[in-house]
């Protein structure tokens, strides 16, 4: 099942054709990570989530991490140079289907329509990466919160109250008074 939300993914963002496909399929790696479990990025490489929820983290210049970002199920990212500092917590047991550079690489060159698909997916990422600044403008806790259970409704159920709070940049007592009258 979760192959197939990947191909139904990418056939919507551009033409696959079926040895495209395979290949696609050949050369995936993947990876089970448990609750609490780290993935291990590399530089170039492009990741999706089959199954589960990854929290985002960023410690650059920061003395403790900052929740930067959640990538659910059906979501993939990137992993460019400046990504480095940033790693990826398990949320709930989580499958890892990824592809390295060199994999990518050999990829496009067999089938150059495929280049678009990828573009298509950092642009996704890009758009899940710029969401928190968007929240973090706002002033008003409530308004906060509407904004993010709006985008991530669905991962909601299953994303721990601090770890929102800690996204929103919020204390956690404040987050829970707020929350609550919203819910």
């Amino acid at each position: 099942m979760p192959q197939e939300l990947l191909k139904l993914k990418l056939q919507s963002l551009g033409a696959l054709r079926p040895e495209a496909w395979e290949q696609i399929v050949q050369l995936r790696q993947q990876q089970q990570i448990a609750n609490g479990g780290n993935f291990i990025r590399r530089e170039g490489a492009l990741a999706y989530v089959a199954i589960g929820i990854l929290k985002e983290y960023d410690h650059y210049e920061r003395e403790e991490p900052t929740i930067v970002n959640f990538i659910g199920q059906n979501q993939c990212f990137v992993t460019r140079r400046h990504h480095q500092n940033r790693y990826l917590i398990a949320c709930t047991p989580t499958l890892i289907f990824h592809w390295n550079f060199a994999k990518l690489q050999d990829l496009y060159l067999k089938y150059p329509e495929l280049r678009r698909v990828y573009e298509a997916l950092c642009e996704e990422y890009d758009e899940i990466s710029a969401f928190r600044p968007l929240i973090l403008e706002e002033h008003s806790a409530k308004a906060r919160i509407r904004l993010f259970l709006n985008r991530y409704q669905a991962l909601v159920p299953m994303l721990k109250k601090k770890d929102m709070a800690k996204y929103m940049q919020m204390s956690y007592n404040h987050f829970l008074k707020a929350y609550n009258h919203l819910i």
